[in-house]
């Protein structure tokens, strides 16, 4: 299993090794794989366009990440999985902690706001840090100021009527 966090540096453990900053290859790859875990499936075309690099160079930096995420393993076990022109991480072997916000950002709005406090305040603990904190790239601040948004609109529900 890959855990990877995004609320705060970019950082994935697995099996008793810790990947951040650098581990990743360089700023691209390490780009590549905040947006997988951030959107999922991508087109190639989509993600080259996002990262604005070629489609050689988005092959070669996801060789790249493969190898640092998991040095040896072959493509087609790769944790990074494309397929016809697309590119994704397994559901199976990734944890995001984007993905638990969002899943307690929703049991919060099923509650009733008397029991909606303990998923809320499990959610701002994990976004106690900024979204990718450290990228400067456009992609990143508007992930960030959706999160931040995420946050606030579960933590403030307006009252209907």
């Amino acid at each position: 299993m890959h855990d990877i966090q995004l609320f705060g540096v970019l950082e994935v453990r697995t099996r008793g090794i810790r990947l951040s900053g650098e581990d990743f290859g360089g700023a691209r790859p390490r780009h590549l794989l905040a947006l997988l875990a951030l959107r999922g499936e991508w087109s190639f075309v989509e993600l080259a366009d996002t990262l604005g690099v070629s489609a050689t160079t988005l092959e070669d930096d996801l060789g790249i990440l493969r190898d640092r995420l998991e040095p040896g393993v072959r493509h087609g076990d790769s944790v990074i999985t494309s397929r016809q022109g697309r590119v994704a991480l397994s559901r199976e072997r990734v944890h995001v902690d984007t993905a638990t916000f969002d899943r307690l950002v929703a049991v919060a709005a099923e509650r009733p706001p008397a029991r909606a406090a303990r998923p809320l305040a499990a959610a701002a603990f994990l976004a106690s840090r900024p979204l990718l904190e450290g990228e400067d790239v456009a992609w990143a601040a508007e992930a960030r100021a959706e999160y931040r948004t995420k946050l606030i609109m579960a933590s403030d529900p307006q009252p209907i009527g």
